[in-house]
């Protein structure tokens, strides 16, 4: 997965600019109805308009999404994979849990600023004790 949509929406004015820099002046010369379901129905020939198309503005904010996301999301995501990793295999030294009780403890964790509440470790962690939930917590990365 590229996460450039993500990006996208970070920057939603930049991504809304570089869509009406084409579709704005080009409705100057459309004709159009739409129906009460949202359909829309064009009066006029149109197919002139979109044979040789300048989508330079388009193409250059798509260059600076794809840009962002290789130097910023995917260099935080990665540094984030890394670490979860390193915090199951943390995690398995503290005490021997299943792959998937191990991820929901990350993710319990994460969602709670890098500690179990105590309604989730009632529903499904009562098993730990106060130290291996205190070291296990230790280890749990967040952001």
């Amino acid at each position: 997965m590229f996460p450039v949509s993500a990006v996208m929406l970070k920057a939603f004015g930049d991504y809304q600019f570089s869509l009406e820099s084409f579709s704005k002046p080009l409705l100057k010369h459309i004709d159009y109805r739409l129906n009460a379901t949202g359909e829309m129905t064009v009066n006029n020939y149109t197919a002139h308009l979109y044979q040789y198309m300048d989508l330079t503005i388009q193409a250059e904010s798509l260059y600076g999404f794809v840009k962002k996301t290789v130097y910023d999301e995917l260099v935080a995501e990665l540094d984030f994979l890394v670490s979860y990793d390193r915090a199951k295999t943390e995690l398995q030294g503290i005490i021997d849990m299943p792959d998937p009780l191990i991820d929901l403890f990350i993710k319990l964790c994460i969602q709670n600023n890098g500690s179990l509440s105590s309604r989730k470790r009632a529903s499904h962690f009562s098993f730990l004790t106060d130290d291996e939930l205190i070291a296990m917590e230790q280890v749990v990365p967040y952001k």
